[in-house]
């Protein structure tokens, strides 16, 4: 491991800390890149001031002065990574010339989430792991290659995961059960698993995974799950601490929603979406008591 990958990964290890962050600014400084060091300093500064602060106007003008100066140098190797369809993954913004709201996509000093196509994921995760401490990762196609997915070590210190593709390479309840095997999940947050096709297999195997008791926010919008996939969630041992839970478009009737709402389990629910029940019989707000 390089240098500079053991500084990301210190500060992917330890996202919400500057400690590690002003640290690797030091050792820029100390290795020929000034610019990249008082860059790193002065986001994570500006994250700390209130926006009408008149000091953070003044260092968000360097801040921009410095983004501009050095754009292919810092931009450059992401592009070259997300590939020819950055507008597709919605990363337009990395084929563009610099513009004063890409500062936006570097809260204290780093790119931390990023969407590409997940074969492009797996041919550079090491590259990615050295460039940048992703925390937020959302990646299309994943139903062609989970199994070296779930198998990545990178996939260590992700806070948020996702999943999308809906019409091209879905995931299914096969790779469900290949993604709850992983042994990397267990810092997740977030999962967005909404408009796949995992189904009520999927979902039952999914809820098998352990590292879903870090779990708050879970979306399994448009899965095609019934009552069976709801009971499944509702008897998970495993989301004890999820406090958001996302299914729209799902087909459920009274005894699934019901299921949700009285289940022990899910003793930290307080958002919990979907569309009403199809048999009409049963009737509660969409927020978890």
């Amino acid at each position: 491991m390089t240098p500079e990958e053991a500084f990301i990964q210190a500060i992917r290890a330890a996202p919400a800390d500057d400690a590690s962050r002003l640290i690797y600014a030091d050792w820029l400084d100390e290795h020929g890149h000034p610019d990249r060091a008082e860059f790193i300093r002065i986001q994570c500064r500006t994250f700390r001031l209130a926006e009408e602060d008149q000091r953070a106007t003044a260092l968000c003008v360097r801040a921009e002065e410095l983004l501009r100066s050095h754009w292919e140098e810092w931009v450059g190797p992401l592009r070259d990574i997300v590939g020819l369809w950055c507008d597709r993954y919605g990363e337009g913004w990395l084929r563009q010339d610099f513009s004063r709201d890409a500062l936006g996509r570097f809260p204290r000093g780093f790119i931390e989430r990023l969407s590409l196509d997940a074969e492009d994921y797996l041919r550079h995760a090491h590259t990615l792991r050295r460039l940048t401490p992703l925390g937020k990762l959302l990646l299309w196609g994943g139903g062609r290659c989970m199994a070296r997915l779930a198998q990545e070590p990178s996939l260590a210190g992700l806070s948020a995961l996702g999943f999308t593709d809906y019409y091209d390479a879905p995931l299914t309840a096969r790779d469900a059960a290949v993604l709850a095997s992983s042994p990397y999940l267990n810092g997740l947050r977030m999962l967005l698993l909404g408009w796949n096709s995992l189904g009520d297999a999927g979902v039952e195997a999914l809820v098998r995974a352990p590292w879903l008791a870090g779990l708050r926010f879970l979306d399994l919008s448009e899965n095609g799950l019934s009552d069976r996939g709801a009971i499944a969630l509702a008897e998970s041992p495993y989301l004890g601490s999820l406090q958001a839970l996302l299914l729209h478009k799902n087909a459920f009737s009274s005894t699934g929603i019901g299921a949700l709402t009285r289940s022990a389990n899910l003793r930290c629910l307080r958002r919990l979406e979907y569309d009403p029940p199809t048999d009409n019989g049963f009737s509660v707000g969409n927020d978890a008591p």
